[in-house]
């Protein structure tokens, strides 16, 4: 086809004034952010703030290799001097190169080429035919990176496929099909053999359009992402009679992206986070659909609720027997005292500095080492044995044989809270149980439970010694008003002093209580006809004695 001059100028003039023509990669330079800070929470979900300098003649600049964003949280942060116009997330391709791992890849990335292949029994001549790798699921991809995704095959793919198909070869008698571990060796007839393998593979890119070369300019890019946590541990001994030494650690394990000298705070409170769960459109992870049914579920990790969950399902209850007897202490962990951290609202940070974590690494790092004041206490907790429908449960309307603890009531006497965590007990170097630090904050006493007190014998039941039938009604429904005694029965079968705390939850109104206890109104339901109490005894217990306490009280029972 013959192009006039004329036509060949315009077509040129178009070519070099076209923004789409040759908008290749020349166009773009790519940045490479730096972590620089870190926010731990303890649901999984952690606040990473990044910088890069951005190139000084580039006025489009591309940022691959980011975690993936939780919806609402990703921000660009640039001096007023930087002229930006949009950030544009896109799927870009490129070509991926593998050296093959073994002979069966070989030879199937070397399709049409002359071979003889070797086997233990006989020769082979012909030419390598095509196999079909099947599609399979790699195990390697990382969910919380925007990772590449394969327009093809992705290498760790063929790596699986390779191992597992059938080498096909056309010969002059046929096609003979081989068991790829049966080959011995091979020998390749017309030239060496391709040994690396070209894949195409699309990345999710960002890129920041700016009106004007950037000049040099600082970025920042700050979001929240899921797959790095903390969790924190207590170690406490009580060899001291009086005074514990309280050790605390944190365990980092990260999943995301490499941490290099990077500043973190972790996070002790209840942290509200709505969308924790939902990714964010920028990461180009999932479709428009799969992104508006997410949203419509309004994802709730991280609120109150779920949090505490996060962080008492990790903590379980193990019941140990002790020994208390002094021996000679062996060497206990003792790290540094409590560094100072910070207060935003409702959350307290503390500090570690300069930390280097490779992704999916797992770091254990020593926090604080602190003396606080504590002592030994038998707890008996009695539940109501009035349900939310105000009936007697009668299913524990007998005597019962109860459970008491051996428990630690500690006194938090550092100037930041206590986080929850797991508490591990120890006496004079030994192991002596485990249970859960709940949220404690500074000052206040948490009461940690140790073990089951097996050597104190505890009884209780309450009978009804008077009902009005009909006495009242509430919300359409009668009430008979019952008044219930109840007994408690203890006996110290430990050969020393103890203090025992005895804790019942009732309904109703108190009429009576001996010895006298301590009488607590909590709040009842918004429909409960009954007031809901605590009441508390606190009594000292000789070797070998035994008490008898009661109680009386008055409560309407739903008919």
């Amino acid at each position: 086809m013959r192009i006039s001059i004329n036509s060949f100028t315009i077509i040129c003039i178009l070519l070099i004034y076209s923004p789409n023509v040759f908008a290749g990669d020349d166009s773009k330079k790519d940045v490479e952010l730096q972590i620089e800070k870190l926010t731990l929470f303890k649901n999984g979900l952690g606040f990473i703030v990044s910088q890069a300098s951005l190139p000084d003649d580039a006025k489009a600049v591309r940022i691959s290799k980011l975690p993936i964003p939780t919806f609402g949280t990703f921000w660009i942060g640039y001096p007023k001097s930087l002229k930006l116009q949009n950030l544009v997330a896109s799927m870009e391709e490129s070509e991926v190169t593998r050296k093959v791992q073994s002979l069966s890849q070989l030879l199937q990335i070397n399709n049409g080429r002359k071979v003889v292949i070797h086997t233990s029994d006989k020769d082979i001549e012909g030419t390598i035919l095509s196999v079909k790798i099947e599609d399979e699921k790699s195990s390697s991809i990382n969910p919380y990176h925007m990772n590449p995704r394969s327009s093809h095959i992705s290498p760790e793919i063929i790596d699986q496929s390779y191992s597992n198909n059938l080498i096909m070869i056309k010969t002059a008698k046929g096609v003979a099909v081989i068991d790829p571990s049966s080959i011995q060796r091979a020998e390749f007839l017309d030239n060496e053999p391709v040994s690396v393998n070209t894949i195409r593979q699309s990345s999710p890119r960002i890129r920041i359009n700016l009106e004007k070369p950037a000049d040099g300019e600082k970025i920042s890019v700050s979001y929240l992402t899921r797959g790095v946590t903390w969790m924190p541990g207590y170690l406490i001994d009580l060899s001291d009679s009086k005074t514990a030494k309280f050790s605390a650690h944190a365990i980092i394990i990260n999943e995301v992206a490499d941490f290099n000298d990077v500043q973190v705070q972790l996070v002790t409170g209840y942290p509200n986070i709505k969308f924790g769960d939902i990714l964010n459109p920028i990461a180009k992870a999932q479709s428009l659909a799969g992104f508006m049914t997410s949203l419509s579920g309004h994802g709730t990790s991280g609120s109150r609720g779920n949090y505490m969950m996060t962080q008492q399902a990790l903590m379980s209850n193990v019941a140990s027997v002790g020994n208390y007897e002094t021996e000679e202490s062996a060497a206990l962990p003792a790290y540094s005292t409590a560094a100072e951290g910070e207060t935003a609202e409702d959350l307290f940070f503390y500090p570690v500095k300069n930390l280097t974590l490779l992704k999916n690494e797992t770091a254990w790092i020593p926090l604080f080492t602190a003396d606080m004041p504590y002592k030994h206490i038998y707890t008996w907790k009695i539940e109501d044995y009035i349900n939310k429908d105000e009936r007697y449960q009668s299913d524990r309307y007998h005597n019962a044989a109860e459970e008491i603890w051996h428990s630690c009531r500690l006194t938090n006497s550092l100037d930041m809270p206590l986080t929850t965590a797991a508490a591990e007990f120890m006496t004079n170097g030994e192991f002596i149980g485990q249970d859960v630090c709940y949220y404690t904050v500074p000052k206040r006493e948490s009461t940690i439970r140790i073990n089951k007190a097996l050597n104190l014998l505890a009884e209780q039941a309450e009978v009804e010694i008077d009902r009005k039938h009909n006495a009242a009604e509430f919300h359409g429904y009668r009430y008979d008003l019952v008044t219930v005694r109840g007994e408690l029965k203890i006996k110290n079968m430990i050969n020393k002093s103890i203090d025992i705390e005895i804790t019942k939850e009732h309904s109703g109104e108190l009429m009576d209580s001996q010895p006298k206890c301590k009488d607590t109104k909590t709040a009842k339901g918004l429909k409960q006809v009954n007031p809901k109490h605590i009441l508390t005894w606190n009594i000292n217990m000789k070797p070998g004695e035994e008490q008898k306490l009661s109680y009386k009280y008055q409560v309407y029972i739903r008919n």
